[in-house]
């Protein structure tokens, strides 16, 4: 940058400066101290506060020391909140100890603490009314004595004692008959004595009370549940049997493979079967075998590698071939078995499960027969191209060519013959020879021999 005055200085911002050097360009820029700020070119000493320290603006606003001494810009604290010391903190809710109810628990009560913030300070069994527990939930009652009885009112505190009345003795909260006389073990129960459907038990208080109603009436001191012989499912896999006094006994559980339905134990459909030993694949695992057990229900028994085919694990993938030997193969039934090896016939072997013809040359072989090359492919003898009428097939040097017949040819090799080709028997080639010189014959005779 062109322009400044050689010998200069000038602030960057207020840590760093620049000096113009003698060619009017500015130097690079140069730093103050730490504690020092840039001011007209020159860094001077800072004068301000102590780096770190906070100060309160007013109640809700504060700054902070910067590193360099000086007060940065003004912070203000959040909604709810004031500042103290320079630093803010939520704004007094309330009056030490004072005490209320929260706001989001019905259960909890709340207590305010020395920075006037509310804090969970008691749960409550039965609510928070008014700051404070309830004693007990509204409607509930409890005995005051033998004879009395307190109710839980709305606001959660015992209401004033009320008597039973006359015959009447308090238990458990209820006013119970005295009529029904003494008992002497707690807990225990007996069968009303004129009502067949109710269950009696001893209170707490010594008196025999109302307890249970018995749709099945009362017997031996308890509710009958059941009748005798009678079955029920306890879940999936497990029974219970009605005794002799009306009560259910222990659950047993299912014979093997059976499940509980209808309060007894039978086969799921379609698992039944009739003789044991019987196999299936099985309908959900097309992997396993399953046999009929003793119980007359299918189970799991073998598990298969290729899967279940009549009842059997598959020894192959149905419709696929392998061989069984240099020259046979074995086919894969539908249910997965093998057959026995089958033979693939003369001139053939078995390859990957499949019959291929032996091979009887090697491939890129080539040979003559009469005017046509040949040529081996897959191990078999293959035409190539026939040699046009002006030219002859010639063997040499393992190979097979056309050449024209005013060139001498190079001595043949005798030539395979193919065993697929339409080439030409001995007996053929010497019948052909004679046809040639028979008709030389004829041409003499009709057109040379005067």
């Amino acid at each position: 940058m062109l322009g400044c005055n050689p010998g200069s200085v000038e602030c960057i911002d207020d840590t760093s400066f620049h000096v113009c050097t003698e060619y009017a360009v500015w130097g690079e820029a140069q730093y103050c101290l730490l504690e020092q700020q840039c001011i007209n070119g020159q860094c001077e000493n800072r004068m301000g506060c102590q780096p770190g320290v906070r100060e309160c603006l007013d109640g809700t606003s504060y700054h902070v020391c910067g590193s360099r001494g000086v007060w940065e810009s003004t912070q203000y604290c959040g909604s709810g909140q004031t500042c103290s010391g320079g630093s803010c903190t939520p704004s007094p809710q309330c009056s030490y100890h004072q005490t209320r109810c929260s706001p989001s628990d019905g259960n909890e009560v709340q207590r305010c603490d020395s920075s006037g913030q509310w804090r969970d300070y008691q749960h409550c069994s039965y609510g928070c009314n008014g700051g404070a527990c309830k004693d007990c939930r509204s409607g509930e009652t409890q005995c005051y004595d033998d004879t009395h009885y307190q109710k839980c009112d709305s606001d959660g505190e015992w209401g004033s004692r009320k008597s039973c009345g006359s015959g009447y003795v308090c238990d458990d909260g209820d006013c119970i008959q005295s009529a029904y006389g003494p008992c002497s073990r707690i807990g225990a129960t007996r069968c009303s004595s004129d009502r067949q459907y109710e269950l009696q038990k001893c209170s707490s208080s010594g008196y025999w009370k109302d307890y249970i109603y018995c749709a099945m009436g009362c017997a031996n001191d308890m509710c009958v549940q059941c009748g005798t012989g009678n079955t029920q499912c306890v879940d999936s896999t497990h029974y219970q049997t009605c005794g002799s006094l009306g009560q259910w006994g222990a659950s047993t559980a299912c014979p093997s493979g059976q499940v509980c339905s209808v309060s007894s134990c039978a086969a799921p459909a379609g698992d039944q079967c009739a003789t044991e030993g019987i196999k299936r694949c099985s309908p959900t695992n097309a992997n396993m075998v399953q046999a009929c057990n003793e119980n007359n229900v299918y189970a799991d028994y073998l598990q298969c590698d290729q899967g279940c085919y009549n009842g059997h694990c598959a020894e192959c993938d149905p419709g696929t071939t392998l061989c069984a030997g240099a020259s046979s193969y074995r086919e894969c039934s539908a249910g997965g078995l093998l057959s026995d090896p089958i033979e693939c016939g003369s001139g053939y072997t078995c390859d990957n499960g499949v019959c291929e013809a032996t091979a009887v040359c090697t491939d890129g072989q080539r040979n003559c027969v009469s005017d046509t090359v040949y040529s081996c492919t897959a191990g078999q003898w293959q035409v190539l191209f026939q040699c046009p009428s002006d030219n002859n097939c010639v063997e040499s040097e393992g190979t097979a060519f056309c050449q024209p017949e005013s060139t001498q040819p190079t001595q043949p090799t005798q030539p395979t013959q193919p065993s697929t080709s339409g080439g030409l028997t001995g007996l053929e080639m010497l019948l052909g020879g004679g046809v040639i010189l028979l008709g030389a014959a004829l041409v003499y005779f009709l057109f040379l021999r005067k």
